[in-house]
């Protein structure tokens, strides 16, 4: 009867999914023993399709471009192979790997993956400034400003014309309303980066960035004045004037150097729009006619920027007693925006400057 049991026991677990993991437990073993044979009689592993260096060299290529997911793998391939023969000749590539990988672990959000890679950077080099600059970044990423102030510090410290830590510490300061050091960190920066060297993970070079930020801090330091709670002196109206001319000058140097970039023609069409207004209140010929030129240069930038368009036909039309540029203009404005007003004026520009507007339609 026991003898029966047995063999019902052994027929049931036969017949039942433990089949599939006893078969798979058999195939790992085979494959273990297989291995170890194969070990012991002195096989060396399959050598890798490239070389390390130029695996790490593909890695970058494909960094620059931001190609991620193919970088990091041919990252841990090159990383693997120079650990396999660590020295202290492969030092610089092992450090560049890693810090590599932590940069992309970052991107990609993976906060404690990035801070693990990046130790093992530090263990090669502790006081890279590739290193501290990443540490940096990633206390920034957790809120820890501090910490991330100390990095960065560090960076420039050994390194004074390191644009992008002068960058970070002004977006630093600029986040904590420190405008003149930001300011001053800015324009660090942008000394730093003469030539415009490519960033692979900013959307722009660190001198357009830069040029980019400290336009908007002067124009923050400009707010202050024009927000302060006292009544401002002639100085205060020259520093005004001084801040409005440089958050402008900033922005079209960066316009000019890279012209890509949405932000810096946003910014620039803002400002100017500040600008021509402020020139409308002083309300002399002359201003109207500076103001003038600030809206055709807002067209220049954005031919379908209706608002000035608009300002620009008025002033032609209601102060400057220019009736035919006036009408010109106004044309302009209705094929942007067919709107009844607009044919309005039209209509009464050509009537008065006694226009065939039937031979015209």
């Amino acid at each position: 009867m026991a003898t029966d049991r047995q063999l019902e026991k052994k027929s049931f677990l036969l017949s039942r999914p433990y089949l599939f993991y006893l078969e798979v437990f058999v195939l790992i073993g085979f494959v273990a023993l297989a291995a170890l044979h194969i070990r012991r009689g002195g096989a060396q592993p399959e050598p890798l399709s490239q070389q390390p260096d130029s695996l790490l060299a593909e890695a970058d290529a494909h960094f620059d471009k931001q190609d991620l997911s193919p970088a990091l793998r041919l990252y841990w391939q090159a990383l693997q192979a120079f650990v396999a023969e660590k020295s202290e000749a492969n030092a610089p590539a092992r450090l560049h790997a890693n810090l590599r990988i932590a940069e992309i672990y970052s991107q990609s959000n993976w906060l404690k993956d990035a801070k693990a890679r990046l130790e093992y950077a530090a263990r090669i080099q502790p006081e890279h400034g590739a290193v501290r600059l990443l540490r940096g970044k990633l206390f920034r990423n957790e809120g820890l400003l501090e910490e991330a102030t100390e990095e960065f510090l560090a960076v420039v410290e050994n390194n004074p014309n390191h644009a992008e830590a002068h960058y970070l510490l002004g977006v630093l300061y600029q986040g904590n309303r420190q405008f003149k050091q930001a300011a001053a960190r800015y324009r660090r920066a942008i000394e730093s980066d003469p030539n415009l060297q490519n960033v692979a993970s900013e959307k722009a070079p660190i001198g357009i960035l830069a040029r980019l930020q400290l336009s908007r801090t002067y124009n923050r330091m400009l707010q202050s004045y024009i927000t302060a709670d006292r009544e401002l002196t002639p100085e205060d109206f020259k520093e005004i004037a001084r801040l409005e001319t440089q958050a402008i000058l900033r922005l079209e140097q960066a316009l000019e150097k890279w012209p890509t970039l949405s932000e810096i023609t946003d910014d620039l069409i803002r400002l100017l729009y500040v600008r021509a207004k402020a020139l409308e209140r002083e309300g002399a010929t002359r201003p109207y006619a500076d103001a003038l030129q600030v809206y055709e240069r807002i067209v220049e930038l954005d031919p379908e920027e209706l608002g000035a368009w608009e300002r620009m036909a008025e002033i032609y039309y209601s102060y400057l007693g220019n009736k035919r540029k006036a009408l010109e203009i106004y044309r302009k404005v209705y094929e942007l925006s067919p709107h009844p007003s607009t044919l309005a004026n039209v209509k009464s520009l050509e009537r008065e400057l006694g226009i065939d507007t039937e031979s015209t339609e």
